[in-house]
């Protein structure tokens, strides 16, 4: 199948409702699999820390939405994971920067029975006092586990050099301060703010059922509201005079290196989802070992890079590019590819074509796999933009676009921290 009709045959696949209540169903069908997978997002995450309201803003602390995750696996005395597991479902929650997520895959037959439980769960909690104190002590013990991850120590680390201010700089969790901070009437607050139906989306993800056989009878449906899709984009921000960077660690033992760049809009671009993509696409062309332009790279300059690893974090306000790369010359791999790209611009088009088939073929992969399936679709919900859309930003992506994303890299704000090689070893 041409790679572009299998785009369109997910968008064939995807199935937009409503419920009276003003509950989004995105329901994505998806023959193979035997299981059906249910998430029920919620908007509201770790950066929600302030709520709005006509008498006067209230200010959160952080970690408050992770904490009502794990408030609301408890409902009436009763654990969500027993109760789900008594109909042979597994359920688990998450909480990110935008958004939490109550996920559990199902046989489809007892969805009719699952989906009810926990939309029960959702919007009718009862706050306990005792439940709070207990989960005050369950959470500090997860915090002070998480500063133990390095990867996720120097994460935030970074984030923290960069933005100190941001919530992206704070662990999802929060700090052992805030949890202690946290009470019942905050809680109740962000609760009946957050936890309302139109600020959630129930995706099904599964077999080739219609929408109405696998939802509650009580869930009234009702086709998508015509709307003009809202262009959600990434705030503009004026470079910095002069390339800023911060380090931590010494500089003459640089074998294992953490770097964190501020990256935004480019000129002519500041399209959320747009940036996204050509971040992703850049990272595959610039920091993956086994990329075309990373084998050029290491033979033109010998460089000794071991390992090489990124990840792009971007959000209407900003976002951030976390490098990790080993070997002697890690320190200098990110000017040395900017360099090289400046001097060898006419590869350009091969290394975006390398870019753009590893994201396309990663997508097609990963449709294999409900879950990973579930995170390119929550991006569609995200950007309120369908499959197909997506495939067009990939292969719209130009030389000038790659050549933005350069200077961007060779512009941006820097926090670096070099990691002494027996530290590294003992992680």
């Amino acid at each position: 199948m041409e790679k572009k009709a299998f785009f369109q045959q997910l968008d064939e696949r995807t199935d937009i409702r409503y419920t009276d209540s003003g509950l989004k169903i995105f329901r994505l069908k998806f023959p193979r699999a035997h299981l059906r997978l249910c998430n029920v997002k919620i908007d509201f995450g770790s950066r929600d820390i302030r709520l709005q309201a006509e008498s006067g803003d209230t200010l959160l602390p952080y970690g408050t939405a992770h904490f009502l995750e794990h408030l609301l696996f408890w409902h009436n005395g009763r654990n969500l994971y027993s109760d789900f597991f008594a109909h042979g479902a597994l359920l688990n929650a998450f909480t990110t920067y935008t958004d939490t997520n109550f996920m559990f895959t199902s046989l489809p037959d007892r969805l009719r029975q699952t989906i009810p439980i926990l939309l029960d769960a959702l919007w009718n909690h009862s706050f306990d006092k005792k439940m709070i104190t207990q989960e005050k002590a369950v959470i500090t013990s997860e915090i002070q586990t998480a500063h133990l991850n390095h990867r996720l120590s120097y994460h935030y680390q970074l984030i923290s050099m960069l933005s100190p201010a941001s919530p992206a700089a704070v662990f999802p969790a929060g700090r052992i301060e805030d949890i202690k901070a946290l009470d019942i009437c905050d809680l109740q607050k962000a609760y009946n703010a957050a936890y309302q139906p139109q600020r959630m989306t129930l995706f099904l993800i599964g077999g080739s059922e219609d929408t109405e056989a696998l939802l509650p009878p009580h869930l009234r449906l009702e086709k998508r509201p015509d709307h003009k899709a809202e262009r959600k984009i990434i705030s503009v921000s004026s470079p910095p005079a002069l390339s800023q960077k911060m380090v931590l660690g010494n500089e003459e033992r640089m074998e294992d290196t953490w770097t964190g760049l501020q990256i935004g809009a480019i000129p002519g671009e500041n399209n959320l989802l747009t940036l996204k993509l050509y971040w992703d696409i850049a990272s595959r062309i610039l920091f993956q070992l086994d990329s075309p332009f990373f084998q050029e790279i290491q033979q033109t300059y010998r460089l000794e890079v071991d390992r090489l690893s990124a990840e792009a974090h971007m959000y209407e306000n900003g976002g951030f590019l976390i490098l990790h790369s080993q070997g002697a010359h890690s320190s200098a791999y990110i000017d040395v590819a900017s360099y090289y790209v400046t001097q060898q611009k006419q590869q350009i088009e091969a290394w975006l074509q390398y870019g753009k088939d590893s994201l396309t073929d990663a997508i097609i992969y990963d449709s294999d796999y409900v879950r990973k399936c579930f995170e390119w679709a929550a991006e569609c919900d995200r950007c309120d933009c369908t499959f197909l859309d997506m495939y067009r930003i990939i292969h719209g992506m130009n030389s000038q676009d790659f050549l933005s994303l350069i200077d961007a890299l060779a512009s941006s704000k820097k926090a670096v921290i070099h990691v002494s090689q027996k530290e590294a070893i003992g992680q």
